[in-house]
């Protein structure tokens, strides 16, 4: 029997202030790979951050603020990549950080955009390393992780329509069947990972809410109605190495409070994994670095 699994989220606090000045730090982290940050995306985000509060941002106020919101996003993700990886040896970052900061300024810009393909798998990357599991980003699967003495072969698929879930979600079964045929060990397990930030949210809006609660609930909600309504989908090609299927989609948006002191930009990385029907030992597996994978701080 598959289930979904899923954990109660926490919520971390920053000023502002502090996220640009990670922010700036993560651009000057990108020269230590030799890329001018300037000349990339995330130079066009530092412009907008500064146009935005200066009130230089052309356009209507709404335009001025999904502009801002987006730079607000894309920050966030570049602070948590920075912070996770910054102790890593540059040569195995090299070649995914320089394809990360290529691509269009809005993320809904281009159907195909290979620069959030990579973002996505280091910020996969990044969870299992947070929790305090070696990585190895050069394997020719996306990532390997080493939990205990196992290895956890996990392939990424970023999906810009609900025409290709079932056909990515095939293709990484196989891809996890083929990596563990040529496994020595028998006690090597894979895990499929999806993001379906651009077919929930493809104009990237915002979401306006009065509470944080309310956005974390609304946001839990969408996952689980999405992963109930593809359990068919999901389970495709399913291999019997194949733990599940970890599904994420990240939002921006702003609380709304009654109170001045209580409003906020906020942003919500919600994940869940769909797991397959598993044997005990696998179950048993799976909770141990499963729960370690969510609430986790971006700075």
């Amino acid at each position: 029997m598959s289930t979904i699994i899923d954990l109660f989220p926490e919520k971390f606090i920053a000023e502002s202030k502090e996220l640009d000045k990670k922010f700036l730090e993560a651009c000057e982290w990108l020269t230590t790979f030799g890329i001018d940050y300037k000349r990339t995306r995330f130079g066009l985000y530092e412009k907008d951050f500064k146009d935005f509060v200066e009130g230089k941002e052309p356009g209507n106020a709404k335009e001025s603020l999904e502009t801002f919101m987006n730079a607000n996003l894309e920050a966030t993700e570049l602070v948590r990549l920075k912070t996770t990886f910054e102790s890593f040896d540059n040569t195995q970052l090299s070649e995914s950080v320089k394809k990360l900061v290529a691509g269009q300024r809005f993320r809904n810009a281009s159907y195909k955009d290979q620069s959030r393909d990579f973002a996505f798998e280091l910020s996969i990357g990044s969870r299992f390393s947070k929790a305090g599991y070696e990585v190895d980003l050069r394997s020719i699967s996306d990532l390997v992780v080493i939990i205990g003495n196992r290895k956890l072969y996990v392939e990424c698929k970023r999906l810009k329509s609900y025409n290709q879930l079932e056909k990515r979600v095939k293709s990484a079964n196989k891809q996890i069947k083929k990596r563990l045929c040529s496994e020595v060990s028998s006690k090597a397990r894979g895990m499929i990972a999806v993001n379906i930030t651009d077919i929930v949210n493809p104009s990237a809006s915002a979401v306006i809410a009065k509470h944080i609660k309310n956005y974390q609930k609304q946001s839990a909600d969408i996952m689980k109605k999405f992963v109930l309504a593809h359990q068919e989908v999901l389970s495709k090609n399913k291999h019997k190495k194949c733990l599940g299927v970890f599904t994420e989609f990240a939002t921006h948006g702003f609380i709304n409070a009654k109170e001045e002191k209580d409003c906020a930009f906020a942003y919500i990385r919600e994940g869940n994994i769909f797991r397959y029907p598993l044997k005990d030992s696998d179950v048993d597996f799976l909770y141990e670095f499963w729960p370690s994978l969510g609430n986790q701080h971006v700075l």
